[in-house]
């Protein structure tokens, strides 16, 4: 029995291996798959192989640092601006998170003077991290304008104010460190904290008064000697002037030294313009609203004074010739004054309704009311 057993084995090895050959049932094994043979595993997109093929996943990684999150570093959302910071740059108050950007402006309680001390890169965080743009900024102020109008929109958040008014009293060690190194150290108390706080404030709004006063006495100061410098710099020989002034001084002892400009009312005759100086000329025509911006030559000038010294005179002459006949209606008196003849133009209107006197007192037109950028005076033909 065992022998016919073992020649029927035998007989049907061999058959195999004649229709197979040699090595083909160990070839076609599902272990190698480049084998060839009748019996080729051809893989299939239905089956995936084993083991399956690792996939990447989303890279997710910090917003501050931009390291990845992993078992060490793991995964926080700041609770203000809902993105995602790992364990070292979020801080946790009272089961809440918030970034080192939210937790540094929530210290300041938004207050204006706070803000100002930030950087702008902290600054530019927080509103890059709320999706705002910051093209548009140039300044500092800039900034602190967008954090404070985007903090007026988006006040009403989740948070109550207990909880907000107790994370704000905390001052954590991070804090400390990173952003306020001229603070107390971070084994100070809050009371301490909060004082320095309102002695800091206290010193930065004296020295915006002190540098508001002195602004303001500057102003006066160059107001006052606004026009005198705006002379100076036009006259190209201004050393000259002042040898010509002090000998004019000496010569006429009749003009004023008391006064800083020369009026057309220091003159008593027609002679006395041919002694003043370039600078005493201009100072006469620019209080008459003359322009001489053409002239090169002092004569020029000195013909200018001239013809308004004499205008000057005919019209105190027929002011006087008006006061006996004040019944007669006339056409050429000031409309505003009613005293003076009307002497000067309106621009950019172009009206002339006034005198001089009137003109450069008003600030709009009495006819088209349009608003009055100079008044010029204009001699008759």
């Amino acid at each position: 029995m065992k022998a016919g057993a073992t020649s029927m084995w035998a007989s049907c090895c061999g058959l195999l291996n004649e229709v197979m050959g040699t090595g083909a049932v160990r070839g076609q094994q599902a272990g190698f798959p480049g084998s060839t043979g009748p019996f080729r595993f051809t893989p299939s997109s239905d089956f995936p192989t084993y083991p399956p093929a690792a996939t990447e996943g989303p890279n997710i990684v910090c917003k501050a640092c931009g390291l990845s999150f992993s078992v060490f570093r793991k995964k926080h959302v700041c609770c203000d601006c809902k993105k995602d910071f790992c364990s070292l740059c979020s801080v946790s108050q009272e089961n809440l998170r918030r970034c080192s950007t939210c937790h540094l402006l929530q210290e300041t309680a938004f207050q204006r003077p706070q803000l100002m001390r930030l950087k702008v890169k902290d600054l530019r965080q927080y509103l890059l991290l709320r999706n705002v743009p910051t093209d548009t900024c140039r300044e500092k102020e800039d900034l602190v304008d967008l954090v404070l109008c985007h903090r007026g929109l988006g006040s009403g958040d989740g948070l109550d104010s207990r909880s907000l008014s107790s994370s704000r009293s905390q001052t954590s060690s991070f804090f400390t460190q990173s952003y306020f190194s001229n603070y107390t150290p971070p084994s100070a108390t809050v009371s301490s904290f909060q004082g320095e706080l309102m002695d800091r404030e206290g010193t930065f709004r004296s020295e915006v008064l002190t540098q508001v006063q002195s602004e303001l006495a500057s102003a006066n100061t160059d107001d006052e000697d606004g026009e005198e410098d705006d002379d100076d710099d036009d006259d190209d020989d201004d050393e000259d002037d002042d040898e010509q002034e002090e000998n004019l001084e000496e010569q006429n002892p009749g003009l004023s030294k008391k006064k800083a400009r020369a009026s057309l009312s220091d003159l008593s005759s027609l002679e006395e313009v041919e002694g003043m100086s370039v600078r005493q000329l201009k100072e006469i025509l620019a209080r008459n609203f003359v322009n001489y911006s053409g002239c090169c030559e002092k004569w020029e000038l000195v013909e200018k004074v001239n013809r308004l010294y004499k205008e000057n005179e005919e019209n105190q002459k027929s002011y006087g010739e008006r006061m006996q006949l004040q019944d007669e209606e006339d056409d050429s008196l000031c409309r505003i004054c009613m005293d003076a003849v009307i002497d000067c133009v309106l621009l950019e209107c172009g009206h002339m309704v006034t005198c001089t006197k009137c003109g450069k007192r008003m600030s709009e037109c009495p006819i088209c009311r349009q608003y009055v950028v100079r008044a010029v005076h204009v001699f008759k033909s």
